[in-house]
């Protein structure tokens, strides 16, 4: 079976790429901002109200830009600049979002959230939830969630969520989830799940899902589950359950074993090259079986 449409795919590059666009130009270099503000503390713990370059308690400010540390509540009322090495250790919030090097803690923006290095704890956006290293905690978006490097934890996004470089713990979307390294957990989605790497966990989509390497637990979708490494476990579909290799069950219309069954496949139309267990259907078909009973009816084994 063909990989899936590159077409999900360059949808959601090209919405990824544009909000890591603006992630990474934390990393440019730029002249110096202006650190003027106003603070109001008593033991270098208090209200501070402005650019500040570092504060402890509640720094508030309209437009952050190279700020270097927050310690506490740190409110941004409007879209932040370049912040390179900031390090917020508390809460991050804004009305149109926080934008850092590493959030430890609970971040909250009503745009989205961003870090070029990582976001430890929860984080909540209006659009999106990103990060261009890794995701540490829960991160729901309404319209994605993604860690360009790792994701452990819990991400939820209306449209996508993703763990480019691999998942532990749990990826929903309402769309599309995605990874391209080994995922260890449960993956959802809407119409489909895309992991390139290993699995091992439960695996669910509303129309098709598609696992590029060993596939171990539980695939399921309403259309077509798709492993083109081995099965191991139950794969079910309602058009077709498709892998290389099966250890298990798989229950679908059409089951399609490319190479050793081992296990057992019930549906309209069963193929396996080589059969060590038991089709039951309409039409059984094991290609290694001697001739007269490759094809029966009704139910098939390995002879």
């Amino acid at each position: 079976m063909p990989r899936p449409s590159a077409l999900p795919l360059a949808l959601l590059a090209a919405a990824v790429c544009a909000a890591s666009a603006r992630a990474q130009a934390d990393t440019v270099p730029e002249p110096p901002a202006s650190h003027h503000a106003m603070s109001l503390t008593v033991g270098g713990v208090g209200l501070t109200i402005g650019n500040s370059r570092t504060a402890t308690g509640i720094r508030i400010n309209a437009v952050d830009h190279q700020v270097e540390r927050v310690t506490g509540l740190n409110l941004t009322l409007w879209k932040p600049k370049a912040n390179p090495d900031l390090v917020v250790t508390g809460i991050a919030a804004g009305l149109v979002g926080p934008r850092a090097k590493r959030i430890d803690g609970v971040a909250l923006g009503g745009l989205g959230v961003m870090a070029s290095e990582q976001l430890n704890g929860i984080s909540a956006g209006g659009l999106i939830v990103l990060s261009r290293n890794e995701i540490n905690g829960i991160a729901v978006a309404g319209g994605a969630s993604v860690a360009a490097q790792r994701l452990r934890g819990i991400a939820v996004g209306g449209l996508f969520a993703v763990g480019d470089h691999g998942i532990d713990g749990v990826a929903s979307a309402g769309l599309i989830t995605l990874s391209e390294g080994d995922v260890h957990g449960i993956t959802t989605a809407g119409l489909g799940t895309i992991e390139e790497g290993r699995f091992t966990g439960i695996n669910v989509a509303g129309v098709a899902t598609f696992t590029d390497g060993e596939m171990r637990g539980l695939n399921a979708a309403g259309l077509a589950a798709v492993v083109r490494g081995r099965l191991q476990g139950i794969g079910l579909a309602a058009g077709t359950v498709h892998a290389t290799a099966l250890d298990g069950v798989a229950v679908s219309a059409w089951n399609h074993v490319r190479g050793e069954q081992r296990g057992l496949t019930i549906g309209i139309f069963n193929y396996a090259r080589t059969l060590r267990g038991l089709q039951l259907g309409l039409l059984n078909y094991v290609r290694s079986n001697p001739k007269g009973l490759r094809l029966l009816p009704v139910f098939n084994t390995g002879f």
